[in-house]
Protein backbone atom coordinates (compact mmCIF):
# COMPACT_ATOMS: atom_id res chain seq x y z
CA UNK A 1 0.00 0.00 0.00
CA UNK A 2 1.11 3.36 -0.60
CA UNK A 3 1.20 6.44 0.85
CA UNK A 4 -1.45 7.97 -1.06
CA UNK A 5 -3.51 4.78 -0.97
CA UNK A 6 -2.98 4.79 2.90
CA UNK A 7 -4.38 8.43 2.88
CA UNK A 8 -8.00 7.65 1.76
CA UNK A 9 -8.93 6.45 4.88
CA UNK A 10 -7.12 9.19 7.22
CA UNK A 11 -8.96 12.03 5.49
CA UNK A 12 -12.28 12.86 3.57
CA UNK A 13 -12.40 11.84 -0.42
CA UNK A 14 -12.08 15.39 -1.77
CA UNK A 15 -15.50 16.75 -2.94
CA UNK A 16 -15.84 16.90 -6.93
CA UNK A 17 -16.02 20.32 -9.44
CA UNK A 18 -19.57 20.89 -11.30
CA UNK A 19 -20.18 22.36 -14.57
CA UNK A 20 -22.93 23.72 -15.37
CA UNK A 21 -24.38 25.35 -18.57
CA UNK A 22 -27.49 26.72 -19.41
CA UNK A 23 -29.24 27.45 -22.74
CA UNK A 24 -32.74 29.43 -22.58
CA UNK A 25 -34.19 27.88 -19.47
CA UNK A 26 -32.32 24.80 -19.44
CA UNK A 27 -29.39 24.12 -17.45
CA UNK A 28 -27.03 20.96 -17.54
CA UNK A 29 -24.89 20.02 -14.53
CA UNK A 30 -22.16 18.03 -14.64
CA UNK A 31 -20.13 16.54 -11.90
CA UNK A 32 -16.11 15.96 -12.39
CA UNK A 33 -13.78 13.81 -9.74
CA UNK A 34 -11.03 15.00 -8.70
CA UNK A 35 -9.14 13.18 -5.89
CA UNK A 36 -6.34 11.64 -6.76
CA UNK A 37 -6.35 8.96 -4.48
CA UNK A 38 -9.30 8.02 -6.05
CA UNK A 39 -9.53 7.96 -9.48
CA UNK A 40 -8.32 10.44 -12.22
CA UNK A 41 -10.20 12.58 -13.09
CA UNK A 42 -13.87 11.39 -14.29
CA UNK A 43 -17.56 12.02 -14.62
CA UNK A 44 -20.11 10.84 -11.42
CA UNK A 45 -22.90 12.48 -12.12
CA UNK A 46 -24.99 14.52 -14.61
CA UNK A 47 -28.17 16.26 -14.47
CA UNK A 48 -31.25 18.34 -16.68
CA UNK A 49 -33.12 21.14 -15.38
CA UNK A 50 -35.57 23.71 -17.18
CA UNK A 51 -38.46 25.67 -16.38
CA UNK A 52 -40.25 22.39 -14.66
CA UNK A 53 -37.59 21.64 -12.61
CA UNK A 54 -35.53 18.10 -13.23
CA UNK A 55 -35.60 16.29 -15.44
CA UNK A 56 -34.96 12.42 -15.88
CA UNK A 57 -35.59 9.65 -13.86
CA UNK A 58 -34.98 12.06 -10.90
CA UNK A 59 -38.24 13.94 -11.78
CA UNK A 60 -40.45 10.54 -10.91
CA UNK A 61 -37.38 10.85 -6.86
CA UNK A 62 -40.34 11.74 -4.71
CA UNK A 63 -37.67 11.99 -2.18
CA UNK A 64 -36.34 15.34 -3.67
CA UNK A 65 -38.68 17.81 -2.44
CA UNK A 66 -38.07 20.85 -4.70
CA UNK A 67 -38.16 17.93 -7.92
CA UNK A 68 -40.74 20.70 -9.62
CA UNK A 69 -38.39 23.69 -9.01
CA UNK A 70 -35.87 25.04 -11.32
CA UNK A 71 -34.28 27.40 -8.62
CA UNK A 72 -35.14 24.78 -5.61
CA UNK A 73 -32.76 22.25 -8.43
CA UNK A 74 -30.09 24.83 -8.82
CA UNK A 75 -29.78 25.78 -5.41
CA UNK A 76 -29.16 21.88 -4.30
CA UNK A 77 -27.29 20.70 -7.43
CA UNK A 78 -24.92 23.81 -7.43
CA UNK A 79 -23.27 23.55 -4.05
CA UNK A 80 -20.26 22.96 -4.85
CA UNK A 81 -17.47 24.74 -6.52
CA UNK A 82 -18.83 25.26 -10.54
CA UNK A 83 -17.37 26.02 -13.78
CA UNK A 84 -19.90 27.97 -16.23
CA UNK A 85 -19.55 26.88 -19.52
CA UNK A 86 -20.77 28.76 -22.51
CA UNK A 87 -20.49 28.28 -26.18
CA UNK A 88 -18.42 25.38 -27.21
CA UNK A 89 -17.83 24.57 -23.47
CA UNK A 90 -15.57 27.85 -22.81
CA UNK A 91 -15.29 29.30 -19.17
CA UNK A 92 -17.99 32.13 -19.41
CA UNK A 93 -17.26 35.04 -16.70
CA UNK A 94 -20.25 35.16 -14.31
CA UNK A 95 -21.55 38.84 -15.16
CA UNK A 96 -21.84 37.30 -18.52
CA UNK A 97 -25.82 38.26 -19.31
CA UNK A 98 -25.66 34.30 -20.80
CA UNK A 99 -24.76 32.82 -17.83
CA UNK A 100 -28.51 33.10 -16.65
CA UNK A 101 -29.90 33.62 -12.88
CA UNK A 102 -28.13 31.50 -10.41
CA UNK A 103 -28.91 30.60 -6.90
CA UNK A 104 -27.57 33.17 -4.26
CA UNK A 105 -23.48 32.61 -3.46
CA UNK A 106 -22.49 30.18 -5.79
CA UNK A 107 -18.96 29.44 -5.73
CA UNK A 108 -17.77 30.15 -9.43
CA UNK A 109 -14.55 28.71 -10.52
CA UNK A 110 -12.11 31.10 -12.32
CA UNK A 111 -10.83 28.46 -14.90
CA UNK A 112 -7.95 31.21 -16.44
CA UNK A 113 -6.69 31.78 -12.47
CA UNK A 114 -6.51 27.83 -11.31
CA UNK A 115 -4.41 26.94 -14.43
CA UNK A 116 -1.96 29.74 -13.41
CA UNK A 117 -2.30 28.59 -9.61
CA UNK A 118 -2.03 25.27 -10.78
CA UNK A 119 1.19 26.17 -13.25
CA UNK A 120 2.71 27.96 -10.30
CA UNK A 121 3.33 24.49 -8.36
CA UNK A 122 6.12 23.68 -11.26
CA UNK A 123 8.26 26.27 -10.20
CA UNK A 124 7.63 25.40 -6.37
CA UNK A 125 8.12 22.18 -6.61
CA UNK A 126 12.00 22.82 -8.17
CA UNK A 127 12.54 25.41 -5.04
CA UNK A 128 11.26 22.42 -2.48
CA UNK A 129 13.47 20.02 -4.37
CA UNK A 130 16.73 22.01 -4.55
CA UNK A 131 16.05 23.00 -0.79
CA UNK A 132 16.20 19.47 0.09
CA UNK A 133 18.41 17.86 -2.27
CA UNK A 134 20.83 20.76 -3.12
CA UNK A 135 22.66 19.76 -6.39
CA UNK A 136 20.43 16.24 -7.19
CA UNK A 137 19.18 16.44 -10.46
CA UNK A 138 15.57 17.36 -10.75
CA UNK A 139 12.43 15.49 -11.46
CA UNK A 140 10.40 16.03 -14.43
CA UNK A 141 8.10 18.16 -12.92
CA UNK A 142 7.82 20.40 -16.30
CA UNK A 143 7.24 17.08 -18.56
CA UNK A 144 4.58 15.83 -15.57
CA UNK A 145 2.42 19.15 -15.66
CA UNK A 146 3.19 19.55 -19.62
CA UNK A 147 1.92 23.31 -20.02
CA UNK A 148 -1.65 21.70 -18.86
CA UNK A 149 -4.61 23.97 -19.75
CA UNK A 150 -8.72 23.87 -20.11
CA UNK A 151 -8.92 22.86 -23.31
CA UNK A 152 -13.01 22.05 -23.78
CA UNK A 153 -13.45 18.64 -26.01
CA UNK A 154 -16.56 18.99 -27.99
CA UNK A 155 -18.62 16.49 -28.83
CA UNK A 156 -22.40 15.46 -29.78
CA UNK A 157 -25.86 14.78 -26.99
CA UNK A 158 -28.01 12.09 -26.98
CA UNK A 159 -30.11 11.45 -29.61
CA UNK A 160 -33.28 11.82 -27.26
CA UNK A 161 -32.44 15.37 -27.04
CA UNK A 162 -32.87 18.38 -28.79
CA UNK A 163 -32.96 22.65 -29.00
CA UNK A 164 -31.93 24.03 -25.77
CA UNK A 165 -31.20 20.85 -23.56
CA UNK A 166 -29.12 19.37 -26.14
CA UNK A 167 -27.17 22.59 -26.66
CA UNK A 168 -27.32 22.91 -23.04
CA UNK A 169 -25.82 19.32 -22.79
CA UNK A 170 -23.20 19.86 -25.39
CA UNK A 171 -21.68 22.99 -23.47
CA UNK A 172 -21.53 20.84 -20.10
CA UNK A 173 -20.09 17.97 -21.78
CA UNK A 174 -17.18 19.49 -23.37
CA UNK A 175 -15.87 21.89 -20.39
CA UNK A 176 -16.41 18.62 -17.95
CA UNK A 177 -14.07 16.87 -20.52
CA UNK A 178 -11.89 20.22 -20.10
CA UNK A 179 -11.58 19.64 -16.81
CA UNK A 180 -11.28 16.30 -16.87
CA UNK A 181 -8.26 16.42 -18.70
CA UNK A 182 -6.61 19.38 -16.31
CA UNK A 183 -7.33 17.77 -13.42
CA UNK A 184 -5.31 14.19 -14.95
CA UNK A 185 -2.46 16.78 -15.39
CA UNK A 186 -2.61 18.41 -12.42
CA UNK A 187 -2.63 14.59 -9.95
CA UNK A 188 0.13 13.51 -12.45
CA UNK A 189 2.59 16.57 -11.28
CA UNK A 190 1.32 15.98 -7.68
CA UNK A 191 1.78 12.22 -7.24
CA UNK A 192 5.33 13.45 -8.55
CA UNK A 193 5.81 15.71 -5.98
CA UNK A 194 4.19 13.29 -3.34
CA UNK A 195 6.86 10.47 -4.46
CA UNK A 196 9.86 13.30 -4.82
CA UNK A 197 9.20 15.61 -1.47
CA UNK A 198 6.75 13.65 0.61
CA UNK A 199 3.23 15.02 1.81
CA UNK A 200 0.26 14.63 1.21
CA UNK A 201 -1.85 14.21 -2.17
CA UNK A 202 -4.01 17.79 -2.75
CA UNK A 203 -6.85 18.45 -5.48
CA UNK A 204 -6.56 20.67 -8.23
CA UNK A 205 -6.20 24.25 -6.88
CA UNK A 206 -9.45 26.05 -7.14
CA UNK A 207 -9.81 29.81 -7.39
CA UNK A 208 -13.23 31.34 -7.21
CA UNK A 209 -13.92 34.45 -8.24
Amino acid sequence: MTAADAEVGTRPQDPPVLVAATVGEVTAVWQVEVDARVLLGDFSGAWLVDADGIRGFAAEADWIDQRSSRDGMLELLLARPVILAGDGGSPVDPADPAVGDLPAGVRIVDVAATVAQAASAVERNREDFATADPGKRQPGWAGAWDDAGFTPVPGRAPEHLDGDAAEAVIRAMAAARGLRGLVQRWNALDKLRVQRLGGALHPLPLVLY
